[in-house]
């Protein structure tokens, strides 16, 4: 097994002169890969996340490194796939499921966790007073409660993801937003960490909450399936990807790269993907730690590839119906009475539609194309089918209207990708519209959770 990490100041706080408030970890040794990523809290009152984050991963390396070296390993040797929401949302749905010998061993590692992070960062509270730059810029309710010693917690919040390899299990657990993604060896993928509900849109659970022992999720397996590599990545990541799928096609990228051109190519690679990632983007802060088995990657990666292949597949035969649909749009348009000025100018939208359809499937087909080729090199056939990539004709002697220019309005919005390029495998970007810059991360609400 081998392991890469980065993280990566966001865009926003460039532009604001903020810290990094993320924090990544990973290591292999003989007995053990474990990865971790923690995302600090950004509103005024968490101006110390990026140190709780830091802690956060010390005490998480700390107490699984102990957990792992005396654990008795029968309690996961054998035992399936398993997933187990946290005990919060178990609660909420009034579904409470009996803790086994497993279950007990796990939440007493949280509690170990969670225990040491709060010794770090109250120890690093009595150590170090405000600074100048802290006492300028932060409300003096915040202040009053630092000095005080109240709601330490707060002021380091931050969540917590990590993924833990052996030789006979694996185990994953996560306090907070952000995504884990595991590839098995088939090609396919699926997030293995339930996710929870109280993390939606401007909130998240947290290290800080007072109920946090509750809010851990986690997953485990030690009947000899092992995933072929694990992804995690700060909620920085997936909020630039729109749908899963696209953040799932840059971590093939990334695997690619790593057979290709090796660990540490992929890793400098990595290192100046990721702020131009944030740049066209979420603007946030980026982490991204990563597990994978080096030995089985050159003699899986071809099933990555026929994920890739099959997902622009489904793509094309979207895009299709839709030049259908577009097609019959017209036939009646043109069928009807254009000399009517809306009749033709919702031709003249459907045409606009049209032609982009046809610009987006030629870019499908050139993927599908290059996919083809890493597949089977080159005796592979190029994409074709009978709608065909489109010959755009308008009606002659037709009184023409102008038609405002909103492609803006008219065409998809397309989720931030990174492209594949054949030759090299570099991650070159594709704007398209970018999701919105995130607010701040975080501020309390009166239910203890936090809010973005």
């Amino acid at each position: 097994m081998k392991d890469l990490h980065h993280s990566c100041q966001g865009e926003s706080h460039i532009a604001t002169n903020k810290v990094c408030q993320d924090a990544s970890y990973s290591a292999t040794d003989t007995t053990m890969s474990i990865a971790i990523v923690c995302d600090g809290h950004g509103g005024a009152r968490y101006f110390r996340s990026d140190v709780g984050a830091k802690f956060a991963v010390d005490a998480t390396k700390e107490c699984v490194d102990e957990f792992v070296s005396e654990i008795d390993k029968g309690i996961f040797v054998g035992k399936s796939f398993t997933q187990k929401k946290s005990v919060s949302s178990e609660a909420q749905s009034n579904i409470l499921s009996k803790d086994t010998t497993t279950d007990k061993a796990l939440r007493q590692l949280f509690s170990s966790i969670i225990f040491k992070w709060r010794e770090k960062i109250v120890r690093h509270a009595l150590e170090t007073p405000l600074t100048i730059e802290e006492e300028s810029s932060i409300e003096s309710k915040f202040k009053e409660d630092f000095i005080k010693g109240v709601g330490v917690e707060k002021t380091y919040g931050c969540t917590l993801m990590c993924f833990v390899y052996t030789e006979q299990f694996w185990f994953a657990f996560h306090i907070g937003d952000g995504k884990c993604i595991a590839f098995n060896e088939d090609g396919s993928w699926h997030e293995p960490i339930p996710w929870d509900e109280k993390c939606f849109l401007n909130k998240t659970t947290s290290l800080c909450d007072s109920s946090a022992i509750d809010e851990f999720r986690y997953c485990y397996c030690g009947d000899g399936t092992f995933p072929l590599a694990v992804f995690l990545g700060s909620d920085g990541i997936d909020d630039s990807f729109g749908e899963t799928k696209n953040m799932v096609n840059f971590y093939i990228q990334v695997l690619k790269l790593i057979n290709k051109e090796g660990h540490d190519n992929a890793l400098a690679n990595i290192k100046d993907t990721l702020p131009q990632l944030s740049k066209i983007g979420s603007k946030d802060d980026m982490s991204l730690s990563c597990i994978y088995d080096d030995g089985a990657l050159a003699y899986k990666i071809k099933y990555l590839i026929s994920w890739q292949r099959h997902n622009v597949e489904q793509s094309l035969f979207d895009v299709n119906n839709r030049i259908l649909k577009l097609k019959e749009e017209i036939k009646c348009l043109v069928n009807s009475d254009l000399r009517n000025q809306k009749s033709m100018i919702n031709y003249q939208y459907a045409q606009k539609d049209l032609t982009k359809a046809f610009d987006l499937k030629k870019t499908l087909a050139n993927k599908w194309n290059k996919f083809s080729e890493e597949l089977v090199g080159d005796s592979f056939r190029h994409y074709t089918d009978e709608i065909g990539f489109g010959e755009m004709q308008s009606p002659e002697n037709l009184e023409t209207h102008n038609v405002p220019d909103n492609s803006t309005l008219t065409e998809e919005v397309d989720p931030i990708s990174l492209d594949e390029t054949a030759a090299d495998y570099s991650m070159e970007k594709t704007s398209a519209n970018c999701c919105p810059a995130e607010d701040d991360k975080n501020t309390e609400t009166s239910n203890g959770k936090s809010e973005k």
